[in-house]
C-alpha cells in the first residue's frame, strides 16, 4: 500500500514517515507545490492509494492543485491536513476533490484510522485487489493468496513483494530496497535483502505462484508473472 506524504515541515514528515511506515504502508515524502506538479505531469508512475497532503506548503496553498491531482490520479485518496479550520472551508475542500480532512493538531492514530476508512471504501469496489497471474495482493488487509490459499508472509516479505509487483519490469538493486523497505542507509552492511528474498523465493515455489523472483549478480531483483 503506497501513501504518499506531502508536507513542508520536515520533523512533521520524518514523523508521519515513521510512524506510517511500522504499520507496513510504503511511504514517500515531497514537499513543495512544485514537486506536487512534477508529480503530475510524469508518465508511467504508480498511482499512489493515499495522498497526505498539508494545505499550506512554504505559504502556497495546495488546495488549488487538488482538482488536478485528484484528475490525474482518479482513485487515489485524498487526506488534506490543515490548521484552516471551519465547515465552509471543509465543505470546499471536499468538494474539490478530497476524500477527508483532519485538523491540526491531530494523533497519529486518528490519521491512521481516518486512513484505513479511505481505504476501505476502496475495498467495498474491490481496488484494492491486485492480480499478478494466479497470485492475489489484497492491499487492504495486506495480504497474498494463490489461487485462493493465503500465503504466510511477514510484514517485510509483504512490502518487499508489492514493491517489485508494482513495477514489474524495474530492477531494484539491494541498496534501493534497504531504503525503501528497511529504512537502512545504503553504507550499511547487512543482509536482511538476500535472506528475505530467500524465503519469499521459498514461499512463492511451496504455493505454486507463477511469480517469479528473478536477480543478477552486481545488478539486481525483478519479478516476472
Amino acid at each position: 500500500m503506497n501513501i504518499l506524504i506531502i508536507e513542508d515541515e520536515s520533523a512533521l514528515s520524518t514523523y508521519l514517515h515513521d510512524s506510517l511506515k511500522q504499520e507496513g504502508y510504503c511511504i514517500s515524502c515531497i514537499s513543495t507545490i512544485d514537486e506536487i506538479k512534477t508529480l503530475i505531469e510524469q508518465k508511467n508512475i504508480t498511482e499512489p492509494h493515499v495522498v497526505i497532503m498539508d494545505r499550506l506548503l512554504h505559504g502556497s496553498d495546495s488546495a488549488e492543485l487538488l482538482p488536478t491531482l485528484k484528475a490525474r490520479f482518479p482513485t487515489t485518496k485524498v487526506i488534506i491536513l490543515s490548521a484552516i479550520g471551519g465547515p465552509s472551508e471543509k465543505s470546499r475542500l471536499l468538494d474539490s476533490g478530497a476524500d477527508d480532512y483532519v485538523s491540526k493538531p491531530f494523533s497519529i492514530d486518528e490519521l491512521s484510522a481516518r486512513i484505513r476508512v479511505v481505504l476501505r471504501h476502496n475495498h467495498k469496489t474491490s481496488t484494492t485487489l491486485q492480480q499478478y497471474g494466479n497470485l492475489t495482493l489484497n492491499l487492504f488487509n495486506q495480504s497474498a493468496e494463490v489461487e485462493g490459499k493465503k500465503i504466510d508472509l511477514s510484514r517485510k516479505e509483504y512490502q518487499l513483494l508489492t514493491v517489485l509487483l508494482h513495477s514489474p519490469t524495474r530492477v531494484y538493486n539491494r541498496y534501493q530496497l534497504l531504503d525503501t523497505i528497511w529504512d537502512i542507509h545504503s553504507d550499511v552492511e547487512s543482509n536482511v535483502v538476500e535472506v528475505t528474498i530467500k524465503n519469499l523465493r521459498k514461499k512463492l515455489e511451496t504455493s505454486t505462484a507463477s511469480v517469479q523472483i528473478l536477480s543478477k549478480r552486481n545488478v539486481g531483483y525483478w519479478v516476472e508473472v
